[in-house]
């Protein structure tokens, strides 16, 4: 998969509401027992769902004594919908034991999102802060609310707050990538908000820290360490870990050398 994939290749959304493409256009999955029959499936593509699976899925394993005609029901439903975005019926299969969509997983948004997100953290470890703020805004900007959104089943709820943690986590790196990049301001309004929604994230405070720095405002950085120090002892009980303390150090001494290792471009440093 290419992180560079256009929407209008993508056959379907799970990133927002459950919903079908074709040539762009959305095709919205009518009635809640398909939208929840194709999420299941397209989680799984080019495995055997079983039925088992679907139906804890679809009715958090109360289903009705008329389960199995609703089963054949969605099926054929399913395969009419992705008829109309324009792959064959023969894209979802019977198996005796369940269903298998037959669909690329570079033809449904979440794994194209998870590409995209594998190739921004390799394109950052190298430092290449640029093309990486360039891949990560394509990757975000493929959501279009929470994940599964119109989907109601608590089964399937807890896979899409699976994928919106995933989402939290690309808008981290989104932050990082800004360090990198020099957007100082930025990455501490991102890395603020994260930090108060996420108290015990050690790595969340050392961004923080990096992008105050970054923005000549030492005093508030070394009142992050301290606030970190603070609240993980009283939470949880531990000091934070080399990381952080290190970066402390770097930051009373004003070490360029450590600095720079911690990810800090200093004056004449070039951004890539």
């Amino acid at each position: 998969m290419n992180s560079r994939t256009s929407r209008t290749s993508l056959t379907i959304q799970l990133l927002g509401p459950v919903t079908l493409v074709r040539n762009g256009i959305p095709i919205p999955i009518r009635g809640q027992r398909q939208r929840r029959f194709l999420a299941s499936l397209a989680l799984k593509p080019g495995q055997v769902t079983t039925k088992e699976a679907i139906i804890e899925d679809s009715w958090d394993g109360e289903p009705p004594l008329t389960v199995s005609g609703q089963l054949q029901t969605s099926a054929w439903m399913i395969r009419t919908a992705l008829a109309d975005a324009g792959l064959t019926r023969d894209a979802l299969a019977s198996h005796t034991l369940g269903y298998e969509l037959r669909v690329p997983a570079d033809r449904i948004d979440v794994f194209v999102f998870r590409d995209a997100v594998r190739h921004v953290r390799e394109l950052h470890a190298r430092g290449q802060y640029k093309s990486a703020s360039e891949s990560l805004d394509g990757a975000l900007g493929m959501w279009r609310g929470a994940a599964l959104t119109d989907v109601t089943s608590s089964r399937l709820r807890m896979k899409g707050d699976a994928l919106d943690r995933e989402r939290t986590a690309a808008a981290e790196l989104r932050a990082l990538i800004d360090v990198g990049l020099g957007h100082y301001g930025e990455a501490i309004s991102q890395l603020s908000e994260l930090v108060d929604h996420d108290p015990l994230r050690e790595d969340l405070y050392a961004g923080l820290m990096k992008a105050y720095y970054g923005e000549g405002r030492q005093a508030d950085a070394i009142r992050v360490f301290h606030r970190a120090k603070e609240i993980l002892r009283e939470q949880i009980g531990i000091n934070p870990g080399s990381r952080l303390r290190e970066l402390m150090q770097a930051i009373l001494q004003q070490d360029e050398q450590l600095l720079r290792a911690t990810g800090i471009p200093l004056s004449g440093d070039r951004v890539r």
